[in-house]
């Protein structure tokens, strides 16, 4: 059997998260084998409809039950429809929680345990994403440090990041005291830049210790785009299963409808037209929820696709 534990971390020693849609990892667990997958959330900064996103996630991936410390009703409505059992109430660690459930110690819950939204006001700042530094550039005239095209040794014109009252580190290579004037575009850039001197033309020097430093900047940068990369391929895979193995659709509760449009206006995917109440086309719909968190009345729930 699979189960699947909220989790702050992707360890089985790491506490278990109280949020369900917008948990920083999945642990997926087989209580048969005890093998485990911690499975990154893509989910966590959505607007809307985290919860039900996440229950279709999940399903892709043939839980059968969810431990967590809350879930709200249109999470817990789409895990129903899925068929995957529910387990609120849960902390301690991810491990623990793994070992009480095999023992019997959770039963099902038989409803959501907190409103709509719940996650959204306790999201931890922590796990915004990083941003990449931002290259600035002063503009002033004069002896200054900034990677940039400085080659030393006489009156020249470098492109670059000029502080001013520094010293002048090209990233071609070269260190050096020449007055320069800073053009930096406010990008960090490489040229060498243009040198007129009264004499020939001074070669750059090699540097060892701005040398490391710039590896080690250069590695720093390289290291997060190829994780930002691999976050993008993640997610393009679960895409792609969505699209192609979900059984999930939303539909439309004609009793409660009244044709307001508000789901029509926000369906990402074109699947829903309005003529006196709502319509969804089951092959164009891809259950992701943000109807049924957008509708004023909760005309529309995510059930399990007939075939």
């Amino acid at each position: 059997m699979k189960i699947a534990i909220t989790a702050v971390g992707p360890e089985l020693d790491s506490q278990v998260e109280p949020r369900f849609g917008r948990c920083p990892y999945f642990v997926i667990i087989d209580t048969e084998t005890t093998a485990f997958e911690a499975l990154e959330n893509p989910n966590v900064a959505l607007g809307g409809g985290a919860g039900i996103q996440s229950a279709q996630l999940l399903s892709n991936h043939q839980v059968q039950a969810v431990l967590t410390g809350n879930c709200g009703p249109n999470a817990f409505a789409t895990l129903g429809a899925a068929e995957i059992q529910v387990v609120v109430g849960v902390s301690g660690t991810v491990r623990q929680a793994a070992e009480q459930f095999k023992s019997g110690a959770f039963s099902g819950a038989s409803g959501p345990n907190v409103a709509s939204h719940f996650g959204m006001t306790g999201q931890d700042p922590t796990n915004a994403p990083a941003t990449s530094p931002t290259w600035m550039n002063d503009g002033v005239t004069g002896t200054g440090q900034g990677m940039g095209g400085g080659m030393g040794g006489g009156r020249g014109m470098g492109r670059g990041m000029g502080q001013g009252g520094g010293r002048g580190m090209g990233m071609g290579g070269g260190r050096g005291r020449g007055r320069g004037m800073g053009m930096g575009s406010g990008a960090m850039v490489t040229p060498l830049g243009s040198v007129q001197a009264d004499g020939p033309i001074p070669q750059p020097t090699i540097d060892p210790v701005g040398s490391d430093q710039e590896l080690e900047m250069l590695k720093a940068q390289a290291q997060e785009m190829n994780d930002q990369l691999q976050t993008i391929h993640t997610r393009i895979n679960q895409i792609e299963q969505t699209e192609t193995a979900s059984a999930l659709v939303a539909t439309v509760n004609a009793d409660k409808c009244t044709g307001c449009g508000v789901c029509e206006r926000v369906c990402p995917r074109g699947a829903i037209k309005v003529n006196g109440q709502a319509v969804i086309n089951p092959e164009l719909c891809t259950a992701c929820g943000i109807c049924v968190s957008e509708c004023p009345n909760s005309a529309i729930v995510i059930t399990q696709q007939k075939t």
